[in-house]
């Protein structure tokens, strides 16, 4: 019996110790409300179509206690296929945003006639901080991301 229970327990560390963060993206369908979440960053967008001018305005919001600093975040608009049809970085966010803020972005892209797109992928990059200090240093966290998503 106790060689049981060492055995449940061991297993049972064994697995928690294979957890990782969860990933939220909705299913809505295209050209509709979105949002993506992962542990300290949340996105949120609505994308339209305006002729050959896809418009993707949202917001990214700081789910962390800590500042992020110095936030990019790249779209790349693709058709069925994967083909690649622009590449835009937006990275017009305050130098610092605190926890629990939202902040917008708006992002256009002009595809060639004919063209669907089927999809987008974003990137985004930061460095996490505690504090926002009075001067930089070398004591920040880089943190990368990225996702495919409907437009």
């Amino acid at each position: 019996m106790l060689k049981r229970l060492f055995w449940f327990a061991l297993l049972l560390l064994a697995t928690a110790g294979c957890s990782a963060y969860h990933k939220e993206l909705d299913s809505n369908p295209a050209f509709s409300s979105h949002r993506f979440s992962y542990y300290d960053v949340e996105v949120a967008w609505r994308s339209e179509a305006h002729g050959n001018t896809i418009l993707v305005t949202g917001t990214v919001s700081n789910l962390r206690s800590y500042y992020l600093r110095d936030f990019e975040i790249t779209a790349r608009p693709m058709d069925q296929q994967g083909n690649i049809f622009g590449r835009q970085t937006y990275a017009d966010f305050p130098t610092y945003i605190s926890p629990g803020r939202k902040e917008p972005f708006k992002m256009a892209f002009h595809t060639p006639p004919g063209i669907q797109i089927k999809q987008i992928h974003f990137s985004y990059y930061y460095w996490l901080t505690e504090a926002a200090p009075q001067f930089r240093g070398n004591e920040d966290v880089p943190t990368f991301g990225s996702f495919t998503a409907k437009p």
